[in-house]
């Protein structure tokens, strides 16, 4: 059986403080949030300040996310050193050199061309053993990475639900509101929660609207507004383009998501979906 080193330990230390987090402080602030509409909508400034928190929350989700995706492209990248190093391992395990070659002795002369002592081919038995012992170390510690960032999953795929579902009671709320408000009013509270912004359509997009993909590729993002959207409150849209402004990659629309966690959840998208 492998025996688990050092690097599994650390990973499983850090997964654990994060599905900690996870479950301790932003599922209940998720739950505390969603127990705001359980009776009727909340005044506008609360409603506010619940979409500032929930942006607030799903970007630390995001950061956690990112961390847990590190850990599983390391374990990948150790997965290929280990089967490079077993192909290197079982070339060297097949020696053709025999301990002795030379010519029989003669009456005057004689003996062996070159020799290898049984001692050197017991020192390179015992290094090839302690290289397998490592590599073994070494794929206990891949499947153990791997298992780990599976585990942290449900936790981040459960928080993120619970943040969605208080996207889906805002904007239910903002959309009951805009059949009595005018159109000024409305107009008002969308830039609260959607505050007037470079979102990398308009002017001179900031650096993090350009983004290389896992793939090496390089791509050009932007936020758009849903245009087929249903009722009075739009909902945005992050979106990659390639090198001809083609786009190639639509986000989830959001009504509450800022464009910060518009562009990290793209991201995650581009590397994962992207050959």
């Amino acid at each position: 059986m492998a025996i688990t080193s050092q690097i599994s330990a650390i990973v499983a230390t850090q997964l654990g403080s994060i599905e900690g987090e996870l479950e301790a402080r932003i599922q209940l602030e998720a739950n505390r949030m969603l127990s705001k509409f359980s009776n009727q909508c909340p005044d506008n400034n609360t409603l506010v300040s619940i979409i500032n928190t929930r942006n607030t929350l799903l970007r630390g989700v995001n950061q956690f996310q990112i961390k847990s995706n590190k850990f599983l492209t390391f374990a990948t990248n150790l997965k290929r050193a280990i089967q490079a190093a077993n192909i290197i391992l079982r070339l060297l395990k097949v020696n053709p050199t025999p301990v002795a070659i030379g010519t029989p002795p003669a009456k005057d002369f004689g003996g062996l061309i070159s020799a290898k002592t049984s001692g050197q081919l017991t020192s390179l038995a015992d290094r090839l053993y302690n290289i397998r012992r490592l590599l073994e170390n070494l794929e206990g510690d891949v499947e153990s990475i791997e298992s780990l960032v599976k585990g942290v999953g449900p936790s981040l795929n459960n928080v993120r639900s619970l943040l969605e579902s208080v996207n889906d009671k805002s904007q239910d709320c903002i959309a009951e509101q805009a059949s009595g408000a005018t159109s000024d009013e409305l107009k008002e509270l969308l830039n609260k929660i959607q505050p007037l912004e470079n979102t990398g359509s308009e002017g001179t997009p900031s650096q993090e609207y350009f983004y290389t993909g896992a793939n090496g590729r390089n791509y050009t993002l932007a936020i758009i507004q849903e245009t087929q959207g249903k009722g009075p409150v739009p909902r945005r849209i992050a979106v990659a383009k390639d090198n001809l402004g083609v786009i190639i990659l639509r986000g989830q629309p959001s009504f509450s998501s800022d464009t910060k966690v518009l562009l990290d959840e793209l991201k995650f998208r581009i590397d994962n979906q992207l050959p």
